[in-house]
Order: C-alpha cells, then sequence, then structure tokens
C-alpha cells in the first residue's frame, strides 16, 4: 500500500528542515549572551551553538556573562567552551556596582572549580564585558554580527551608553536577538524585569539601533533526557542538567535559551511578527503589533516547524560529541 501524497509531502519536509540548514546556511558571527547557573537551558544553549559552529554554520567570536550576583559563571562558560574545544574564545563578565542576575547557583560553582575534571582554567574572573564587547566588535567586518543574549541585557545597555559602543554596533551588528517574555499580557521578565535588570530596559529597548528579534518560545520543548544522559561523565553540559534542582537529565527542561540559539543560525526554522517589545510604568515587559516607527525594526521569533521536531532537533545537537 503506497502512503499518501500528503503523508509523502510532509516527510520530505521534515527531511529538508533538518538537512537543508547543514549545506545551505551561511556562517554568521555570533557573541553570546548568558546568565548561566541559575537554569540549565544555557548550558544547553551553549552544546548547540558549538555543535553548529562545528558543522560550519556559525563561528563563536565571544561568550560574555552577564551576572555579576554569581561570578562562577564565567567558570562554567570556560568549562562548555573548553569539552568543545574552543578553550580560547573570549569571555567577558559583567562588573557593574548593582547586582545583577540571580544569586541562587544551582550548579556553576561546582563546575567552575572542577578545573581538574573538565580541563579549563578560568574559575570566577576575566575580562570586564563592556571593553570586551568593544573589542571584539571593533575587530569584525561592518555588519557582520549577530548578538544572542539569553540573560540579562545591562551589558547591552552600557554598551551602548557608551559613545563609542553606540558607534561599534551601528556599524558591526545586523541583529540582536533576545530570549525574554513576548506575551501580550505584561509580565515581570525574569531578563527583563527581574535580578536588577528593570530600570534598565525602558531606555535599552528605545535606543537599540539594530534590528532586534524577540524570542519566548520554548516552554514546552522539553530537552535534557534523552540523548543527554548517554553522553561522557566529563560533560560539563550533562552536570548542569543533572545538578539543577529538577534534575533535567532525568525530567527534562524547557529550551526557552536554545530556541532563541537555533533562531539566530537557522531563521528557516521560524516565522517573525513585525511589532514591538515595550515595559510599562510596573516594569512589565509585554509584546504589541503596534510598530513603532521611531524605532528600528522589532520581531517576535515564533517557531514554523513542529514541537517534536524541535526537540529532537535540539536534543540531538546537545548530546552530539565534540568534533
Amino acid at each position: 500500500m503506497k502512503p499518501k501524497k500528503n503523508t509523502c509531502k510532509m516527510i520530505f519536509l521534515m527531511i529538508a528542515w533538518i538537512v537543508i540548514p547543514l549545506g545551505m546556511s551561511a556562517q554568521i558571527n555570533v557573541i553570546f549572551d548568558t546568565d548561566i547557573g541559575s537554569d540549565c537551558d544555557d548550558a544547553g544553549a551553549m552544546a548547540v551553538l558549538h555543535k553548529l559552529a562545528d558543522r560550519g554554520e556559525v563561528n563563536i567570536i565571544g561568550v560574555m556573562f552577564s551576572s555579576n550576583a554569581n561570578r562562577y559563571g564565567v567558570g562554567a562558560c570556560h568549562a562548555i567552551n573548553t569539552y568543545y574545544g574552543r578553550p580560547d574564545i573570549p569571555i567577558g563578565q559583567y562588573m557593574g556596582e548593582d547586582e545583577i542576575g540571580d544569586p541562587n547557583d544551582s550548579y556553576s560553582a561546582l563546575i567552575a572549580r572542577a578545573t581538574d575534571k573538565y580541563g579549563h582554567s578560568l574559575v570566577d574572573s576575566t575580562t570586564e564585558i563592556v571593553s570586551l564587547y568593544k573589542k571584539l566588535l571593533a575587530d569584525q567586518t561592518d555588519s557582520s554580527v549577530t548578538l544572542v543574549s539569553v540573560g540579562h541585557p545591562v551589558a547591552l545597555f552600557h554598551l551602548i551608553r557608551d559613545p563609542q559602543g553606540m558607534d561599534l554596533v551601528k556599524r558591526k551588528v545586523t541583529k540582536w536577538v533576545a530570549m525574554t517574555h513576548t506575551d501580550r499580557i505584561p509580565q515581570n521578565d525574569w531578563n527583563f524585569g527581574r535580578n536588577g535588570t528593570d530600570k534598565y530596559i525602558k531606555e535599552l529597548l528605545k535606543r537599540w539601533p539594530t534590528d532586534a528579534y524577540f524570542s519566548g518560545a520554548g516552554e514546552d520543548i522539553i530537552t535534557g533526557n534523552r540523548k543527554l544522559p548517554n553522553t561522557g561523565d566529563r560533560n560539563p553540559v550533562k552536570a548542569a542538567y543533572e545538578f539543577w534542582p529538577g534534575n533535567a537529565l532525568k525530567n527534562g527542561r524547557s529550551s526557552w535559551d536554545q530556541i532563541a540559539v537555533l533562531f539566530a543560525v537557522r531563521p528557516e526554522y521560524f516565522n517573525i511578527e513585525p511589532g514591538c517589545l515595550r515595559q510599562n510604568d510596573n516594569m512589565e515587559t509585554f509584546w504589541t503589533t503596534a510598530i513603532d516607527p521611531d524605532l528600528t525594526k522589532r520581531f517576535k521569533v515564533v517557531p514554523r516547524i513542529p514541537k517534536d521536531t524541535l526537540e529532537d532537533t535540539i536534543e540531538t545537537l546537545m548530546a552530539e560529541n565534540p568534533r
């Protein structure tokens, strides 16, 4: 019995969604900005980013740790970079006076201090974040950099408040992809409203000079519990999922941050909706379809491929051995 035409078409499309990006996506330069430590999807997002780099789809030019409430995120980032064979990726660290981020560390200190196990050298201190942003951007060609933030974007606020930083963003950055709340109902969002970030967001959203893409999907996309457990014990990403209080290595975890990374590199998996992200007087952010003509383009990111396909793609990338 032959399969129906619609069934054949769906099989073809699902294969295309997985295979086509491997051969056709142009390599992009990414700076990845994370608050790694309080949730494990940051570690999962770094795994996805590194495997996309192994496939030649992305060039990771820098990793930024956006929290000073937990200094060990630096070591966790370096352990993951080292595991994937890229220990020399520059890492920046937020050093502002205000406390930014979640002081409750789920796993990063355990990973950062285990230098003998994971082979990295950074533990809790590295280069100041804004100065590194400026250096990395200055070294790139014009219109060649994508910024992906899956944590607190306070460093980006300070970057564009710096005259040289603003000029570099305008010249070097093509787009900013941010993981944040994108519903129309206002919410005090983890990245854009809580953890000391709220007072920076309104100005950041108003003054950001390039196209911006806001990704809030991923809560129902559960990963980390199918293929990742089968990786080696020297995998710091596996450790992050195991040490996270919900034991994501057994139960899985939402994939908010992985979705943001996947959109930045494989936008063909997603639809985008024009509109605007705003902050109200209660410091809550919300999405509106009203377009502000005074701003550069703003878009909401919405997955267009099936949930199980996204889960399998993310899980596979997270679990593949380093190159």
